[in-house]
């Protein structure tokens, strides 16, 4: 038979555990460059390294958090895509950026980002259109609030 102290024991070791995933959620979320702007948001590529992606994110109006990922290929081109697939986005979860890849965090697809704008299944990153000026990307802030469904 048990005794009762062991009881408490187990119940405040839980407690303790609930708090601290409780404090430490928001640390685990996707950590991204907050970037501002009213009509168009300007990026410098200069620290965009060929095979990286870097995550981004913008405050709405309402206040919602925006993400997006800038990568560049191989190849050099640039691409964008927000941090949320076709399938998975219901979850919040975004990607994890690894080794030249994007890696969905809830189902695990991974993207070349030489490829990142083509999915498997319906797990599909969706893309946000971006065009380049010099060593800058311009995305349109509409475009991006198109994507809050995702958020």
């Amino acid at each position: 038979m048990p005794k009762r102290g062991g009881k408490k024991l187990v119940l405040g070791a839980f407690a303790a555990t609930a708090l601290l995933a409780f404090v430490a959620l928001p640390a685990l979320r996707p950590r991204c460059a907050e970037v501002h702007g009213d009509a168009v948001l300007t990026i410098s590529l200069a620290r965009l390294v060929r095979g990286e992606a870097v995550r981004f994110c913008f405050r709405d109006d309402a206040g919602e958090r925006l993400r997006f990922l800038l990568a560049r290929g191989s190849d050099g081109r640039v691409r964008s895509v927000f941090d949320a697939c076709r399938q998975c986005f219901k979850f919040h979860q975004g990607y994890e950026v690894a080794g030249g890849m994007l890696i969905c965090r809830l189902c695990g697809n991974r993207y070349a980002i030489d490829h990142m704008t083509e999915g498997e299944a319906s797990c599909v990153p969706v893309s946000l259109p971006l065009s380049e000026r010099g060593n800058t990307a311009q995305i349109k802030v509409s475009d991006l609030k198109r994507g809050r469904a995702l958020f």
